[in-house]
């Protein structure tokens, strides 16, 4: 019988993110907005380069782009 799989949750998402690019410095940035629930973006520095992206797989394929 196939395990059912989950996604994981946003700190297992932030892990995976630094295994997977251990040369890049990676975290979450929160903004709070005052008509509606804060929003959270991914970011992904290493040197001057500087990226992001609102989920952790955008952040993911913006890595891949930059690394080409």
């Amino acid at each position: 019988m196939e395990e059912e799989r989950t996604d994981p949750a946003p700190n297992d998402h932030l892990t995976q993110l630094r295994l997977d690019w251990p040369g890049y410095s990676i975290g979450k940035v929160w903004t709070a907005v005052n008509s509606g629930p804060d929003q959270c973006r991914y970011i992904a520095i290493r040197g001057e380069v500087v990226l992001s992206a609102w989920t952790a797989a955008g952040l993911d394929q913006e890595i891949r782009r930059e690394e080409g």
